[in-house]
Order: C-alpha cells, then structure tokens, then sequence
C-alpha cells in the first residue's frame, strides 16, 4: 500500500516537550539494567513466543516501507535491515477488500519475507482503485461474505506461518462516514467470526484505533470484546511542524494513551503501536535523532507493550521518512540494535 491508501489515518496532534536533548544523553544508563538482564535471558533461553505472539522478553521491532510492487518490496527490506544491522521483526503490509491485486494477500513478496519476518496485515473495508467504502454495517450483514471475506479467510488458512490481521484500523477516525460504533464492533465480530467457522487458527488479531485521548470514551465504545482481540494496537505520532503542533518527546507521544488503556482494564492484552513515527526538524536533525534514540529507556517501563511498527513513509503535508543518511535513522538504528530489541522470529 501507498501512503495515499493510509493517509486519512493520521489525524493525531502530540503535546509538547522541548527537553530533546536529555533523552540522548539518558539512553544508555536508562536503559542498561534491563537491557542486561534481557540480554542473559536471551542467551539462556529463557525467552519464548506465545502462540499469540507475545515475547515474553523485549519487544517485537517492525516497519513499514511504502514499496507497492512485488519486485521492490523484498529488496527494499533487505538496504533497509542492512543499514540497521538487525532483522526486522514484523513487516507491515495494507490490502484493501477489493476482488484485485490489492485485495488478494500474502502476495508473492509477502510469502517471500514470512520465512523469516512476522507479518502485520491492515485490511480496509474500501476498493482503492475505485474509491468505494463499505459501510460497517454492511459488512456485518454478510454483503462481502462470499466475494471477499471467505475467499481470504482460506487463504490464510492455508498459509504456513501465523500472522498479525487487524480489520478497519483507527475506526475513530473515521465515524460517522463509516457507521456507528455498535455497527463496527458487529463488522469485527462477523469477520473474526467467519474466521473462526472456516478454521482460521493461524490469524492474530489486533484491534487498532488513533490512540487519540480525546477520543476515549468513542473508542471504549469500539471495543470488539476481549473475546475477539488478541493485540491492541494505537498509532502515536509526534507531527510537530507539519501539523503545527508543538514539538512532543517519544515518552510524551507514546506514554499517556498507554496509561489509559492500562486505566481502563485493557491490560490483559499486549500492546502494540501498529504505527509510530515522527517528524524531523531539518534545523535541529538531533532533536528527531534523540526521539528515537531514547525509546530503549521508554519501552521497559511499559511492559505491555510488546511490538513497535515504524511508519517510514509520507502522509499529506508530512514526510515521516528516515532517510538512511539522516541522524533520525542513526536514532533509530542505535535503538533496534539494543538488546531489549534482539530476538529470533519464530
């Protein structure tokens, strides 16, 4: 998927902190002990994957990387992981609902990279090519049952590996185009429930919303059921200039909405940010550099998050990109190559 196909989903605006610099100089000490304490865990072999795909050490360490073709993906994932000097974990990948190329998955380059990278599936209840949205509860009424949402469900079945699936991603960025908030939570369940009656058991799902606090009490509204979720995912961005909003830290942009969900009784899930990024400043490229470089002191303290996604892409008026030259990505790669990052794909 393009960053056209995504680009209604970024909508957050992140608070402000102007104290960059101290996150660079913190991350190494911050995040030593339990980075070792990993790190031995690891040799041990005392680390495991649930058949959820929860490790019970660190966290998983994704991107997505805005190559459509087939050719291109899986060389574009090969320049990436050898700047960073490690595997990436999890690949994130879009696919509409549409009967065309867009809406036919794993594809090709997907098999490809699933021999040894996880991988993360957003699955839209539109047709890109034409424009076309399906309203939730058409979706819930079995309108796409047999032309779309059975045909994909055997594919995945028999596909050899386990994958991440999340339906309608950020639905509170999208209401009331889409529906109402009980006409989502039936489109979920129908889909999950499909799923389940053809022998879907290789499919984790994660619910993902904004993570926008202003949207709290919607998004509680949207909750499928602790039944029909696996993982929660939210999508925090730091858009600083881009959105004229003021500048945010990792800990800032990251932190408050995980604190409600873990308020809120959705701590019984693991967490993930199915996309995360920020904004870079070309006048002060450290502050961008220090953003990521300070996530291996912020992870540890919130141990239900277990899987970061990077979105290295563009939406409309902001480029989100790490271009590997930049000292955003050498942040960005110090920070993958921290022991709390390190592990082996099931």
């Amino acid at each position: 998927m393009s960053g056209r196909h995504a680009a209604g989903s970024h909508r957050r605006l992140r608070r402000r902190s102007t104290r960059w610099i101290s996150w660079a100089s913190i991350v190494i000490l911050a995040a030593a002990a339990t980075a070792a304490v990993l790190l031995r865990n690891t040799l041990l072999g005392q680390c495991t994957v649930s058949a959820e795909l929860v490790p019970s050490c660190g966290a998983w360490w994704g991107m997505y990387l805005p190559a459509d073709s087939n050719s291109r993906l899986p060389p574009a994932v090969s320049a990436e992981q050898r700047f960073l000097g490690r595997r990436l974990d999890i690949i994130e990948r879009y696919h509409d609902m549409s009967l065309g190329s867009d809406g036919i998955f794993p594809d090709p380059a997907e098999r490809q990279l699933a021999r040894n990278h996880l991988l993360l599936f957003s699955w839209a209840p539109n047709s890109w090519s034409s424009g076309t949205w399906y309203p939730w509860r058409l979706v819930a009424a079995g309108a796409l049952d047999r032309s779309v949402i059975k045909p994909e469900a055997r594919r995945l079945r028999a596909f050899p590996h386990r994958v991440f699936l999340t339906f309608a991603a950020e639905p509170d960025g999208v209401m009331p185009k889409e529906g109402s908030a009980a006409q989502y939570v039936a489109a979920w369940r129908h889909v999950h429930d499909v799923f389940a009656r053809l022998g879907v058991r290789n499919v984790i799902w994660v619910w993902t919303t904004e993570g926008y606090l202003p949207h709290a009490q919607l998004i509680k509204a949207l909750y499928p059921g602790n039944a029909y979720v696996d993982w929660i995912g939210y999508d925090p961005y730091n858009y600083y200039t881009c959105h004229g909003s003021p500048w945010s830290s990792f800990a800032q942009t990251v932190e408050p909405f995980y604190r409600w969900l873990i308020a809120n009784h959705f701590g019984s899930k693991p967490f993930m940010l199915s996309e995360f990024s920020t904004a870079l400043d070309p006048g002060h490229p450290a502050m961008a550099a220090a953003w990521y470089g300070s996530i291996p002191a912020v992870v540890p303290h919130l141990p239900n998050l277990k899987a970061l996604v990077q979105w290295n892409a563009t939406v409309p008026g902001c480029d989100l990109r790490l271009p590997t030259a930049s000292a955003a990505a050498g942040g960005y790669r110090a920070a993958g190559l921290s022991p709390y990052f390190q592990k082996d794909v099931p």
